[in-house]
């Protein structure tokens, strides 16, 4: 009796092997199933807005490819020759190979489209040129402007309303320059002006005045060169802000934008050829053909595979977005400023390329929320039109 009595304990005490391999089946089956939820979720989302994360790739690429200008030995417009080179042949293989566009056509727009293709290669060239002056993060806050100038010209231009914000835009973007491109020499000039001596130090020695007037030479001497590229780099955002009108215009009239970036790298490519020729008449030099074929090409196929990341990030985000994404190039310029060359900026610098980019949010905002007003007023006009004739 006592054995029965034992194993009957036993039995009871054992709990059976398919009970146990069931909970811990579902248990696993459970956090599989919460892990793999949370995994499509994050690549759904990520999926979803996959345009910013083209967009950072292609801002930063195209920062890089702008910088490296910088490093290379010689002369940055003989490079470009290469570069417009392998954009130009590229565009126009996708173009009027592959898609089979006429690029000579102008969709009933010649005017936009003689401007858009003026100024689409003026600004490759004049971004360059600035570069001789200014530092890539200086230069990059000025270009980004160029939205604030737009939405003046588009009201000018295009009949569109100046409302409150523009003007809000305008102020914030005018006295962010005015931090950005810390006017030393201005300061200055107004202090000695503004700065009279007291009646106790009237008689100045010689020796003094001297070093003051030779302290205003150096400065004025160090903060012309510097100025010179502030006003370059403010042409180029005018100019941009007047492509940004012109390509508004010819994307009504549906002109693929593959055709208008052939149209612009190929002028870009036959004015710097005629600039690098024109150049070897004063400067005689021999054409830096290694660089040419080294850093030229990288350069090119970089700033080509920018272009292709940031079409696709249009086609998949908004263009407010995009835009926002853009003032990035002003933190890749500073970030690779201090890499290389150890150059640091300033707090107001900062300040006033905070000032810059607000404008910019608080425009592509209100651009967004007017796009969003219109699509929806839009699909209520569709929908009573549609119950209207069914009635």
């Amino acid at each position: 009796m006592d054995k029965e009595q034992q194993q009957q304990q036993q039995q009871q005490q054992q709990i059976p092997l398919y009970a146990i391999s069931t909970d811990v089946i579902e248990k696993n089956q459970n956090t599989e199933n919460v892990s793999s939820s949370f995994l499509k979720t994050t690549c759904r989302r990520l999926q979803k807005h996959s345009g910013i994360w083209y967009m950072l790739a292609a801002s930063f690429i195209f920062t890089c490819c702008i910088f490296a200008l910088k490093l290379v030995p010689a002369d940055m417009f003989d490079v470009l020759i290469v570069r417009f080179f392998i954009q130009s042949t590229a565009l126009g293989v996708f173009a009027i190979l592959y898609k089979h566009y006429n690029v000579f056509n102008t969709n009933g727009q010649p005017f936009a489209c003689i401007l858009n293709i003026l100024t689409s290669s003026s600004t490759s060239l004049i971004y360059v040129t600035a570069l001789y002056f200014i530092p890539l993060s200086d230069l990059n806050t000025i270009k980004f402007t160029y939205l604030v100038w737009a939405t003046i010209l588009s009201v000018i231009f295009l009949n569109e309303r100046f409302k409150l914000v523009n003007g809000i835009a305008l102020c914030l973007t005018l006295f962010g320059l005015i931090l950005a491109t810390k006017p030393h020499f201005f300061i200055k000039t107004f202090v000695h002006i503004f700065n009279r001596p007291a009646p106790s130090s009237v008689l100045i020695t010689t020796t003094t005045t001297t070093n003051l007037t030779t302290t205003i030479a150096a400065t004025t001497s160090s903060s012309s060169r510097y100025y010179l590229g502030i006003g370059i780099a403010f042409l180029l955002a005018l100019t941009k802000a007047i492509q940004i009108v012109a390509r508004k215009q010819l994307l009504i009239t549906k002109q693929p934008p593959s055709v208008m970036n052939f149209q612009s790298t190929s002028i870009a490519f036959l004015i710097s050829l005629i600039y690098s020729i024109i150049r070897r008449f004063w400067q005689q030099e021999s054409y830096p053909w290694k660089w040419m074929g080294t850093a030229g090409i990288i350069i090119g196929v970089c700033h080509l595979l920018s272009t292709i990341l940031a079409a696709k990030a249009l086609k998949r985000e908004n263009v407010q977005v995009i835009a926002i994404i853009g003032s990035l190039d002003i933190v890749y310029a500073v970030i690779l400023q201090y890499i290389f060359f150890h150059q640091t900026k300033s707090l107001i610098f900062f300040l006033g390329a905070s000032l810059i980019v607000l404008s910019a949010i608080i425009l592509s905002i209100d651009r967004y929320l007017t796009n969003e007003q219109k699509r929806k007023s839009q699909i209520i006009h569709d929908e009573n039109h549609e119950i209207n004739n069914n009635v």
